[in-house]
């Protein structure tokens, strides 16, 4: 998409909302910068056509029977959805709690995003955040982030972003990582006390709502029972027999996993003929019969890995692991790096120009492909992009080598910058200084993935489920994006312009 294209067939008129000047902050660099750079961001967002294709994407939901009205509120809600969410990336990534308490507070946050007016601030309750930042799917949002860097690839429309050149995609750097899952390290029956704990909490909200079904002890009864046993599985490791004795604690946390199973599934027979007694909508009881009908899934599953691992003493292949009760689409990842020789998550491809702008990622499910597959996904996807340069060279470490993807670089015309797996080779590309120096550049790669990563909220990020954790990559990267471009429009400004007189 071009940045003259038409980007919807309606037009809607969104009046701007008159608001008081910002209060003035005197003596305040950092505040200064920060002011300068969120307001460079801001031109950006306006510019490069990103508000037309969200109010685009946020219409797509409506009929024809939708009033004005109607069309104008959710196109507006679009706006701010998308401001809010690039500006709590921009922060860091914090909790829909202080984000709320952040946003609300701040004149020049919510200016930004378009809730401050001479009424008051609206949008910012925690919910409202929640729901704006879940307004967008992640194939949309890879087609905001392709309209970006279409634009900034191109010399005709670059300069609708301040930029007096366009960016240079003719080399791509390539590189994938693990995007850690927020959970707890994935022990066997650690895990039967996960299942039924969830079982636990669906029961006790059924029984509160007055559908009791018939228990000879209460929920938290069984809770502390599951926990009981938990606690002597831990410490059986530190007495004689200890192998024997895990067998018989194991065997014991299995009966009462399936005592629970048979009341929460009662009891979810329970809400759904009798829900109407409830203050429960339809929606709300469907999705917890649906959280009692997951665990009840699993209950078969982890108990069987638990006793191949620890009765058995059988090991369990990785395809057919279950790693957390609560993330089904996460993989054992094993990297054999310093510190994180093994890790619980996603692997996550990503592919930055010269410059530093990410042209191209994808976040992989369970059962990723290899890394010479996921290049060529990739070089495909950069290939559609609509920019002035053609893809020349394509630079990356050793796990993308391979005769295979050697002969699809040669067949596309791309020119094979990677890091050969044999040493030999190696020496002797080496010799190359071009080679070398794409080499040495590639180092810069990690790093780029570590601003996307890790940004603000250290290793994990705290996205459930993939659809949500895709989105997260998509939004972490639209803003990196934003970012990086409206650094680069004020770098080459600072070059073009004319030096002082002494």
């Amino acid at each position: 998409m071009k940045k003259n294209d038409p980007v919807s067939r309606d037009t809607i008129a969104i009046q701007g909302w008159l608001r008081p000047a910002l209060t003035p902050v005197l003596g305040n660099r950092d505040y200064d910068r920060f002011a300068q750079e969120l307001g460079a961001v801001d031109a950006l967002i306006r510019e490069s056509a990103l508000e037309d294709l969200a109010v685009e994407f946020a219409l797509e939901g409506l009929d024809g029977s939708a009033t004005a009205r109607q069309r104008r509120g959710k196109a507006e809600f679009a706006l701010f959805a998308l401001r809010s969410e690039i500006l709590r990336h921009l922060l860091g990534v914090p909790g829909f709690v202080a984000y709320s308490s952040t946003l609300a507070s701040s004149e020049l946050l919510s200016d930004f995003c378009g809730c401050r007016s001479v009424a008051g601030v609206r949008w910012t309750s925690k919910s409202t955040l929640q729901r704006a930042s879940s307004l967008f799917s992640d194939e949309q949002l890879r087609s905001l982030n392709e309209l970006l860097v279409q634009t900034a690839g191109h010399s005709d429309y670059c300069r609708f972003l301040g930029m007096g050149k366009a960016a240079d995609l003719s080399v791509c750097l390539i590189d994938s990582t693990c995007l850690e899952a927020n959970i707890h390290f994935p022990v066997d029956w650690v895990l039967l006390r996960d299942v039924s704990r969830t079982l636990l909490k669906a029961v006790k909200l059924i029984r509160r709502r007055g559908l009791a079904n018939r228990m000879a002890v209460t929920p938290e009864r069984l809770a502390r029972e599951m926990n009981k046993l938990c606690i002597e599985m831990t410490h059986s490791g530190r007495k004689p027999g200890s192998r024997k004795t895990r067998k018989n604690v194991l065997r014991r946390m299995k009966r009462l996993l399936r005592k629970v199973g048979r009341h929460a599934r009662r009891h979810r027979d329970l809400l759904e003929e009798r829900f109407a007694e409830t203050d429960l909508s339809r929606a709300q009881a469907d999705r917890v019969v649906a959280r009692v009908d997951q665990m009840l899934a699993l209950i078969p599953e982890v108990a069987r890995q638990a006793h191949e691992r620890i009765i058995g003493g059988r090991p369990v292949a990785s395809k057919d692991k279950v790693l957390s009760a609560h993330e089904p689409d996460i993989e054992v990842v094993v990297r054999g790096k310093a510190g994180a020789s093994v890790e619980f998550g996603n692997q996550l491809l990503l592919a930055e120009s010269p410059g530093g702008l990410v042209v191209d990622y994808w976040l992989y499910g369970k059962g990723a492909p290899g890394e010479g597959e996921k290049m060529q996904e990739s070089l495909k996807r950069q290939q559609a992009l609509e920019v002035d340069d053609e893809l020349e060279a394509v630079v990356g470490d050793r796990g993308f080598d391979g005769r295979k993807h050697a002969r699809f670089l040669e067949e596309e015309g791309v020119e094979s910058m990677i890091c050969p797996k044999s040493p030999d080779t190696l020496r002797e590309r080496l010799s190359d200084p071009e080679f070398s120096r794409w080499q040495r550049r590639r180092g810069s790669t990690e790093a780029r993935i570590a601003i996307v990563k890790n940004h603000g909220c250290g290793r994990v990020w705290r996205a459930k489920g993939l659809d949500s954790r895709r989105a997260a990559v998509g939004w972490s990267v639209l803003q990196h994006n934003l970012l990086w471009v409206a650094r680069q429009a004020s770098l080459q400004k600072q070059q073009q312009a004319p030096p002082k007189a002494a």
